[in-house]
């Protein structure tokens, strides 16, 4: 599997994590728990690492068809606007120093920014490049797929944990 065919699972575990913020967002505006802010900041922070990935190996995707790196190609730049939205949710905790406040503005603007998600999802079937892209679903894919998947489950679990015991967050 070369970097290039990692894009579809780095992508999908991304839209996983983003469904996991949005649904600890809204947990959070409905019950006022921290808890779920901080499973909605572990799962952006995984978000734009898997998303980056994704974007970066979309690149070498487009360069071995193009030989350019980077196109202005609808699936790139739908997930680059996707990044840029999530991004902002992270400097959006970081300009607000009362806890509540935080999580309560993070978690409309998370709620905000995942509408974008679908749209990133659909581009594959709306904008069709000149030249396609090689998508098909292996048994190594859906492995790394669940690989990940569990390994976006184990950090968020871990930042949860580590925000309801602070002495033990080494």
């Amino acid at each position: 599997m070369s970097a290039g065919d990692l894009y579809i699972p780095l992508g999908a575990t991304a839209a996983l994590a983003a469904a996991t913020a949005l649904a600890a967002s809204i947990g959070y505006l409905r019950t006022r728990n921290l808890r779920f802010d901080s499973m909605a900041r572990a799962a952006t922070e995984t978000l734009l690492a898997f998303l980056a990935a994704a974007i970066v190996s979309g690149c070498f995707v487009i360069h071995s068809v193009s030989g350019k790196w980077w196109t202005w190609d609808a699936r790139l730049t739908a997930a680059l606007v996707c990044w840029l939205l999530f991004a902002t949710c992270l400097m959006l905790r970081a300009a607000v120093d009362d806890p509540s406040r935080r999580a309560a503005f993070a978690a409309v603007w998370s709620i905000f920014a995942w509408l974008d998600v679908p749209l990133v999802v659909a581009t594959a079937a709306w904008w069709k490049p000149g030249t396609a892209l090689p998508i098909e679903w292996t048994g190594p894919r859906l492995g790394l797929l669940a690989a990940m998947a569990g390994g976006l489950l184990i950090r968020a679990r871990m930042r949860q944990a580590a925000s309801s015991h602070p002495e033990r967050a080494g």
